[in-house]
């Protein structure tokens, strides 16, 4: 018998099986064996025609296995690319959502704060008319009252009387003239016409006048005024009127909170690194400042007590235009305190001041 093997994947296969049945039926016929063997011999090659079909037709399928196999994975790739982008657009998508809800978030809270700001600046404004109705009204009722006074009975007052009375009033006119140039003040701030006016001056003779100015009030407190003055004081180029705000303020704010104590202005030259300078310190033992007060001390229409039965008056801008004014002049304001123990104002400004107007320096609001 003669077995013949088929392998799937050589056409070759057939023709050999064909030729093993000629040779085959070729040993039969010429062993004798006839027709016989022409019929086995047939049935071999036909047999190894039909395995060549076969093996045909398996490559075929194969390579048509093949191609799909590479199809499917064209079609895999495809797909993992079309995944791949579509993560990566997703993510893309993703992102930018993330951001465009964190500006929304960071615009909706900008938006909070400016109406927070909003709310809080028309707070102040409100507390400033009413504070303002409040400390216009004091001197004018004790103008208005004293003058009735004189008035009613011109011929029955005696000088002495007379010049204690005509003294409240010019007192009282005063305390308002000065509430009105704080206003005019921070209103030319406001508008960014403010403006400087510089010269030189001989500082001792500004310390003199304001602590002569001072002195009533002191007084009134029972308070103790007391002078610390360098020998090296000299002259000082600089804004004459703005300079003696800032200590009138400072100086005022110390007896007024301050009850039979100890008020002093201490007045010494000093050299930095920007040029000569002049530190002008104003220190008190009265009620102190609060600690949480201290860094909104130099807001405008802030005050300490806020509250309707506040012990002390003021409009809450004074301090404020005291650094505004330090500044324009070049120099700097510091408060240190201890509630209870007193407080200690520090002004520096340069001895030579120069005139913002030739140093190119725009004046604005605080």
């Amino acid at each position: 018998m003669v077995v013949v093997s088929v392998h799937a994947t050589s056409a070759a296969t057939g023709i050999t099986a064909t030729a093993l049945g000629a040779a085959a039926g070729a040993g039969l016929f010429i062993a004798g064996a006839g027709s016989i063997a022409w019929l086995a011999a047939a049935a071999i090659a036909g047999v190894g025609l039909l395995a060549a079909a076969e093996q045909r037709r398996g490559q075929v399928r194969d390579d048509d296995l093949r191609r799909r196999e590479g199809e499917l994975a064209g079609v895999r790739a495809e797909l993992r690319d079309l995944r791949s982008q579509h993560v990566a657009g997703a993510e893309g998508r993703l992102v930018a959502l993330t951001r465009a809800n964190q500006a929304l978030q960071s615009e909706v809270e900008r938006g909070r704060r400016v109406l927070e700001e909003a709310l809080d600046a028309s707070r102040t404004k409100t507390s400033f008319l009413l504070k303002i109705s409040h400390e216009l009204r004091t001197p004018l009722n004790a103008i208005v009252g004293y003058t009735e006074l004189l008035l009613e009975h011109p011929e029955e007052a005696e000088a002495a009387e007379l010049k204690a009375d005509l003294t409240r009033i010019l007192g009282a006119a005063h305390e308002l003239l000065a509430l009105i140039d704080s206003v005019l003040d921070l209103a030319r701030l406001e508008a960014g016409k403010f403006e400087l006016h510089i010269e030189e001056f001989p500082l001792l003779d500004l310390v003199h006048e304001c602590v002569a100015a001072v002195t009533p009030l002191a007084e009134r407190g029972r308070n103790k005024l007391k002078l610390k003055l360098s020998r090296e004081l000299g002259t000082i180029r600089s804004d004459r009127t703005r300079l003696r705000q800032v200590l009138m303020q400072l100086m005022g704010n110390a007896c007024k909170f301050t009850h039979g104590g100890l008020v002093e202005l201490r007045v010494e030259p000093m050299v930095t690194m920007t040029g000569p300078v002049y530190l002008l310190s104003v220190r008190d033992n009265g009620v102190g400042i609060e600690p949480g007060y201290m860094p909104r001390i130099f807001t405008p229409f802030s005050q300490a007590d806020d509250s309707p039965t506040r012990r002390f008056g003021g409009l809450g801008v004074g301090l404020a235009l005291c650094r505004h004014y330090c500044t324009l002049l070049g120099g700097d304001i510091t408060v240190e305190s201890e509630l209870g123990k007193g407080s200690v104002f520090r002004v520096q400004v340069p001895a030579f001041v120069r005139d913002p107007r030739d140093a190119s320096v725009l004046v604005s609001a605080f």
